[in-house]
């Protein structure tokens, strides 16, 4: 279960909707208690998409409206932040423009990557510049699939 406080997800669609057309980036800083994730904060990274991979012969290499880069040294960065502030990265967040905040395939290939079995990947929907659905998956079955995760946003 992934519980939210209302400001951090506020500010996370606010990153979002800043970014729009193209996909935002960023990590959730908190607490971590046996299933229990608390997001407290959120850290907003630069989405540092250059090409870096070609999933499909017609994709746009350069194109940040359908993908995005976490840099390691901005996940570093976050992690020094989460740590003077006594929390811990519990996850990452990104934004779908103009789409629904269901995880992609090249989501799943990238979060393989990123997190552990309990780390939080949140999409937050963008749709004509405006923050929609936000939706919380864990990385299941050894990084096989999504599967979505329980999310309460508390004031």
């Amino acid at each position: 279960m992934l519980t939210f406080n209302a400001a951090s997800a506020a500010q996370l669609a606010a990153h979002a909707e800043a970014t729009y057309p193209d996909e935002c980036v960023g990590l959730l800083l908190g607490r971590l208690e046996a299933d229990l994730k608390t997001v407290l904060a959120i850290y907003q990274a630069e989405n540092r998409w250059a090409g870096q991979v070609t999933l499909a012969a017609n994709d746009d290499p350069t194109s940040r409206r359908d993908r995005f880069y976490l840099d390691p040294r901005d996940y570093l960065r976050a992690d020094r932040a989460a740590r003077a502030q006594d929390l811990e990265v519990v996850g990452v967040y990104h934004s779908h423009p103009d789409y629904p905040a269901i995880p992609s395939e090249r989501d799943r290939v990238g979060a393989q990557a990123i997190g552990g079995p309990s780390f939080a990947f949140v999409i937050q929907s963008v749709r004509a510049g405006r923050a929609a659905e936000l939706a919380a998956w864990l990385l299941v079955d050894e990084g096989a699939r999504f599967e979505q995760e329980d999310m309460t946003l508390w004031p």
